[in-house]
Formats: structure tokens, sequence, C-alpha cells
């Protein structure tokens, strides 16, 4: 098990992952990463391999887009 401590990045928190946890997944530095919260405030953190990164990308915008709010509250905590 590793804990890691959530860092200021800008107006925002960033969870760091070091390189070294990022070779041992098998995973590189523009790995995407799928993030399920759920409602009692535990959230889980999976990596995911686009098909299409232009998808990918687009499908990204329009979450972000559509949940704003949402994102914006879980920024501020």
């Amino acid at each position: 098990m590793i804990i890691k401590q959530l860092t200021q990045s800008g107006n925002s928190k960033a969870l760091v992952i070091d390189k070294a946890l990022l070779v041992a997944a098998g995973l590189d530095e523009g790995a995407l990463f799928q993030i399920v919260i759920h409602p009692n405030g535990g959230m889980l953190i999976q990596s995911v391999e686009p098909s299409d990164k232009n998808r990918a990308k687009k499908a990204f915008k329009k979450v972000v887009k559509r949940n704003h709010e949402t994102l914006k509250r879980l920024s501020d905590r």
C-alpha cells in the first residue's frame, strides 16, 4: 500500500505519482486515468487505454464541460 498526500499545483491540488510507480505499473508519463467518485467521499483511480486519443480528448472536454460545477466544487475541497 502506498499513501500519497495532495500537493498544491497553481489554484488546484495534485496527486503526484512518482516515475518509479509509473514504471512499476507499466505506464508512461502520458497515461490517462479514470477517476470514479463515490458518494461517501472515496474515490477509485484506474489507468485507461484509449483506443483513439483524439476521441478520448473530445470525451474529456465534454465531461469537463458537462460537470464543470461539480469539478469546481471538488477542486475547492
